[in-house]
């Protein structure tokens, strides 16, 4: 027992040592994101065995619209409705993003700790319609997947000491967005031709 308290007690000094402030010779926020497990990697240290979402903070649920299959257009100048298949399939997978200007691509970086942990990082959703779309006006299927949000920052984990230590954690803060493939809402978007019929920003988050 006094064992784990003194490992505790060190490694939440490690922790408050590294975040206080930056040191010249340690890496940055944007090399320990970068050597995560997918990510870039980084020439100033090695790629990481795990990074891990921490200091957890769960935000507001947050419905991400996505379209399903082409949109469909009465823009020929005709006067009368045309009938059209709407519809199709998509995958959703989580998303992170950091929140700062690192320069890092985050897309396939592999981050647990999180509601990721316990359930699915993505979602496919499938579906079709008959619509009727008046002149004048486009139609395009979408579907609203509520996320789970939640923001920490990252502990990153290597086989190897790096710059003296195991164990480094970001000072900037990252937020996942993780899909619920059992909260999906269906509706068709029309939109005045000449529009993106693919711009979903005017739908409710």
């Amino acid at each position: 027992m006094f064992v784990n308290a003194a490992f505790a007690l060190s490694l939440l000094s490690a922790t408050y040592a590294l975040t206080i402030g930056r040191r010249d010779n340690q890496p940055s926020d944007a090399d320990l994101l970068a050597s995560c497990p997918g990510g870039p990697g980084s020439s100033v240290v090695e790629k990481a065995d795990r990074c891990t979402l921490i200091n957890i903070a769960n935000n507001p649920y947050i419905r991400v619209w996505s379209v399903l299959g082409d949109p469909q257009l009465n823009c020929g100048g005709g006067t009368e409705d045309i009938v059209v298949t709407l519809g199709g399939s998509t995958t959703v997978e989580q998303t992170t993003e950091v929140n700062a200007d690192l320069g890092v691509d985050l897309d396939g970086i592999s981050i647990g700790g999180g509601v990721s942990t316990s359930s699915s990082s993505s979602s496919t959703e499938s579906q079709t319609i008959q619509y009727n779309i008046p002149p004048g006006q486009q139609a395009v299927y979408v579907a609203g997947i509520e996320h789970t949000s939640q923001t920490g920052n990252i502990q990153v984990n290597y086989g190897d000491r790096q710059f003296g230590h195991f164990i480094w954690f970001t000072g900037a803060t990252v937020t996942q967005l993780t899909p619920n493939s059992n909260d999906v809402e269906y509706t068709v978007l029309q939109t005045a031709c000449g529009t993106d019929p693919r711009d979903v920003s005017s739908l409710p988050q």
